[in-house]
């Protein structure tokens, strides 16, 4: 089953890694894929703990995609391929693919690799990302809008680690 959490509300990613210690609590076996991250959230300490096996952009100082310049772009799109092809091998349970769909939309993800993700019918896949992604919505079987309503970045206020990061 495919599982799809988008929109601009907080709580995206937090939802799918509560989903995703649930799954490696039951004994399954987990993966945590990041797109557009470079692994310094706070909750990847103990979602490694878990025993789930965390991949991400191995860069410091990750910016927005639209910002890079062509050799960070391209470097990127390399590590979020990687990534995929390592995820496709490892015969898990269960795999959350957080800010996937900003990376198909932003054509940071093979299509190849893509496509091979969404067919997979033997695991749970959770999904995250800001915007609706056409391709996402056409095969998820659960799919959950988050809205912002209001968030202190509104009120200027930066984010803040072990709440937002």
């Amino acid at each position: 089953m495919i599982h799809y959490y988008y929109g601009d509300g907080k709580g995206k990613t937090s939802s799918a890694n509560g989903a995703l210690l649930r799954a490696a609590g039951s004994g399954m076996k987990c993966a945590l894929v990041q797109f557009f991250k470079n692994g310094s959230s706070s909750e990847i300490r103990v979602l490694k703990e878990s025993g789930a096996d965390v991949y991400f952009c191995d860069f410091q100082n990750m910016r927005f995609f639209s910002k890079m310049n062509d050799e960070k772009r391209a470097a990127v799109i390399r590590s979020h391929n990687e990534n995929l092809k390592k995820v496709l091998k490892g015969s898990y349970d269960l795999i959350v693919l957080d800010e996937f769909a900003d990376a198909v939309l932003s054509k940071a993800a093979d299509e190849d690799l893509t496509n091979e993700i969404l067919s997979l019918s033997e695991c749970e896949i959770i999904i995250t990302g800001h915007a609706p992604c056409d391709r996402i919505l056409g095969v998820a079987d659960y799919i959950t809008e988050f809205k912002c309503v209001a968030h202190p970045y509104q009120k200027g206020i930066t984010a803040r680690k072990g709440i937002e990061y």
